[in-house]
């Protein structure tokens, strides 16, 4: 699994490597999202830089939390 802080994350439903969907993107990147929270549904996010994320080492971020305190604009185009 190429999510490296998936640990930290304990109330998430991962969704496999193949299901992960673009949604927007964030500093010159894709944003895709790979997961929801258990309890609320909240999306989980990660960037990343080639059109093969099961390829690179992402890193799993609330979308909302993203948003909020990121120095980067987040441009979200699709459904959640």
């Amino acid at each position: 699994m190429p999510i490296k802080n998936r640990a930290f994350f304990t109330d998430v439903d991962f969704f496999p490597d193949n299901q992960f969907k673009l949604i927007g993107e964030c500093a010159g990147k894709k944003l895709l999202l790979i997961g929801k929270t258990k309890a609320y549904g909240d999306p989980i996010v990660a960037t990343s830089q080639t059109d093969e994320p099961c390829h690179e080492d992402l890193y799993a971020s609330d979308l909302y939390e993203l948003m909020k305190f990121g120095h980067e604009p987040v441009k979200v185009t699709g459904e959640i």
